[in-house]
């Protein structure tokens, strides 16, 4: 086994916050594991300020700071910070941030911004960084990516095992539909066995082939890339995992004619709720033979409108 120590080159793709993101959501349950099964469940709702206002456009605001570090390789992340450090100049940063925003289609029934909350929420309170910069392959800003919508990296040090976190996000008008379709998107990523024709196979091969754009480091990047060979042993030391983010419309926000709402009281409204949630999950997961034996990272979070939420998302990286 190599020198190199994992968890340490992981932690240092990990794009690090100050908790901005928290003045905007606000935590309903965490880590709550679903009954016979390997689902961890994270609940967040939408903040409502003093003037009784939901905070989704300010959260959107939010969403557009992250663009450059989710749509772009850290590889050029990393030159353009270093021309700022031997120039002074934002030059380069602001070259990444137009073409960050080129990559984003403008279909207005996109899941990109569904795709970008997912990286959020798994880096924010998971604490994974993104393997493969995905926005970065498509070949046309008019297309969406065909594949995982993320794939995140973790690291056992005791077992040597690399943990692949495979991501998926869906945003629909009720929570059944969307945790039915997000459930059945992601089956393949953690079942489906080794092979060419597997569901994994075609993101295997791009995380190999970008492996250097997408981490910038030549002896992490060297370790990685055994782990993905198959004729190396440590390709037995993969494990999948999956991420989910899932959105959803609810009644509970205040609206133009009624700003008396609070944080605290939709929250306690929310809060009657969340077993109900749990249980569509352990019965959505239960559908799929052998799901429920593998671990996975479900963020569930409520909006006025996820219809709405598009379209703020549209308007503002367009």
């Amino acid at each position: 086994m190599s020198r190199v120590d994992i968890n340490a080159a992981i932690d240092r793709l990990l794009i690090k916050t100050k908790g901005e993101l928290l003045s905007r959501i606000e935590q309903l349950s965490y880590n709550i594991g679903i009954q016979d099964t390997g689902t961890k469940v994270y609940c967040h709702m939408l903040k409502i300020d003093a003037n009784g206002h939901t905070r989704i456009k300010d959260l959107i605001d939010y969403i557009d700071t992250k663009l450059v570090e989710y749509a772009i390789p850290k590889k050029d992340l990393d030159a353009a910070k270093q021309y700022l450090q031997e120039t002074g100049s934002p030059a380069k940063i602001i070259e990444l941030k137009n073409k960050a925003n080129s990559l984003f289609t403008n279909l207005e029934k996109t899941g990109e911004g569904g795709e970008i909350l997912l990286y959020i929420l798994t880096q924010e309170f998971l604490g994974l960084p993104q393997l493969l910069c995905k926005m970065s392959l498509k070949t046309s800003g008019q297309l969406h990516y065909q594949g995982a919508d993320g794939i995140h990296v973790g690291f056992d040090k005791e077992s040597q095992n690399l943990h692949l976190y495979w991501g998926e996000s869906k945003m629909y008008q009720t929570i059944s539909s969307a945790i039915t379709a997000c459930i059945e998107s992601l089956k393949g990523f953690l079942l489906d066995t080794q092979g060419v024709s597997s569901v994994q196979e075609r993101d295997l091969q791009l995380i190999t082939s970008n492996i250097n754009a997408n981490i910038n480091d030549p002896d992490f990047e060297n370790i990685l890339v055994r782990y993905f060979d198959k004729d190396d042993d440590l390709s037995n030391h993969i494990i999948y995992k999956g991420i989910c983010f899932i959105g959803f419309d609810s009644d509970k926000y205040p609206t133009e004619d009624d700003l008396s709402k609070t944080t605290e009281f939709i929250k306690s409204q929310f809060d009657s709720e969340l077993d109900s949630w749990y249980e569509l999950l352990k019965k959505g997961i239960g559908k799929h033979t052998s799901l429920d034996q593998k671990e996975i990272h479900v963020f569930l979070m409520p909006f006025p409108s996820v219809e709405k939420f598009r379209e703020y998302f549209l308007e503002k990286v367009r």
